[in-house]
């Protein structure tokens, strides 16, 4: 049988998986964890270059201007001036409006005039003119006539370009940094999704390594099947219960016949085969809740989880019954054990089995080491008579019965 592995190689086979898909995962992660923050870096310098390539685009052909055109702004600025005081010598506000909306059609300058109302507020010709404004011209004439004071205020659209550039260079440094606040912040979530995920892995595996070390301490590994002391203490568990409940228990302690001369004869390596066909023989051929181990060597141990309780729980069943119920249990296994081929490499070789079994009602005074000692004392018997046969112990009558 094979195909049949022990509990080492599928724990081999499962680990050896498990740990190359955590090394991919955690490659994948390293990996995609440098392509995001290159990604980042790579958004945040074309971000800043093409804001960079922008303001110098708009400070060259918008703002930048050679020495002489303020030269050239100011002597406009003047000729406005004496322009202005020149055609209108004795004013009014209407006049002074119109000249103003004259003055304002060539595109660099922006001539303005402010006055003193009766009142004593300041008032400007121009609309929708800010506070602000009015303080910041590039040029300023008194202008002084009978019954009007006010002044000429003249603006270089240039300069004032600049200053709404300035404005832009710092509207545009905040983006940057709210640009580059934002990045790390969804840099630093995913981060700490990534971490948090490692943490909640980490924690799983910790989990499940450590049931599998649990699984590995109570079975064996060639077989898969409970060792002697998870055995023991399941079973002392249940004696107890079966002295509450009466609740019946049936012992087999079974043994492969003449195992030392088949480990002569074709190998240890064939030998371990052997074990792992008759462990995965026995567990076929009982209930998945019942509990078969390896008690050592080429020895094997099982109690049945109260056969047919609820019938035994009624009084439905009687003893000779449960006792009929597990000797065809043990029969059959006994039957497929010898009926099995061991494939060893181009030959055949089959095994016997030798079976002891007693039967537990729920008795006082009793422990799971003297359970499977009558059930060592059927056994031996089972070898005495010639092995390859059930024999079953009466604890009442102390007396032994060959079933098969």
């Amino acid at each position: 049988m094979t195909g049949i592995c022990g509990y080492d190689l599928s724990c081999f086979l499962f680990f050896s998986h498990y740990t190359n898909s955590r090394m991919k995962l955690s490659i994948f992660k390293t990996r995609f964890i440098k392509y995001l923050v290159l990604l980042s870096v790579i958004c945040w310098f074309l971000f800043n270059y093409l804001l960079k390539t922008q303001s110098t685009i708009m400070f060259k052909y918008f703002v930048e201007k050679p020495p002489l055109y303020y030269v050239r702004a100011e002597t406009m600025a003047r000729l406005v001036c004496f322009d202005f005081q020149k055609k209108l010598s004795s004013p009014s506000l209407a006049d002074i409006r119109n000249l103003i909306d004259e003055y304002n059609s060539p595109p660099s300058l922006t001539v303005d005039f402010v006055y003193q109302d009766k009142s004593g507020t300041m008032r400007s010709i121009l609309k929708n003119v800010k506070e602000a404004d009015l303080t910041a011209p590039e040029y300023t004439y008194p202008i002084k006539y009978r019954n009007l004071k006010g002044k000429l205020l003249v603006y270089d659209m240039n300069t004032q370009f600049r200053k709404k550039f300035e404005e832009y260079r710092r509207i545009a440094n905040i983006t940057r940094m709210f640009f580059i606040l934002t990045l790390l912040l969804l840099l630093s979530t995913v981060l700490f999704r990534e971490y948090s995920a490692d943490i909640k892995r980490e924690k799983h595996a910790v989990e499940n390594e450590k049931r599998a070390a649990e699984f590995r301490s109570l079975h064996d590994s060639a077989t898969g099947l409970c060792t002697q002391r998870y055995f023991k203490d399941l079973l002392g568990k249940e004696i107890i219960r079966s002295q509450r409940w009466k609740r019946p228990v049936s012992v087999l302690m079974c043994d492969i016949d003449y195992f030392k001369k088949f480990n002569d004869s074709y190998g240890h390596l064939a030998g371990d085969e052997a074990l792992r066909t008759v462990a995965y023989t026995i567990k076929n051929n009982v209930r998945a809740y019942d509990i078969v181990a390896r008690y050592g060597g080429e020895e094997f141990a099982i109690f049945f989880l109260g056969i047919d309780f609820d019938q035994a729980k009624s009084g439905a069943v009687s003893q000779k019954e449960l006792t009929d119920k597990t000797v065809d249990i043990a029969t059959r296994i006994k039957n497929n054990i010898e009926k099995t081929q061991i494939k060893i490499d181009h030959k055949h070789a089959s095994v016997t089995l030798s079976i002891g079994m007693v039967i537990y009602t729920g008795g006082a005074d009793y422990t799971a080491e003297r359970l499977i000692g009558e059930a060592d004392r059927a056994l031996y018997k089972s070898k005495e008579d010639g092995r390859n046969r059930i024999t079953l112990y009466d604890p009442a009558k102390n007396q032994f019965k060959t079933c098969s």
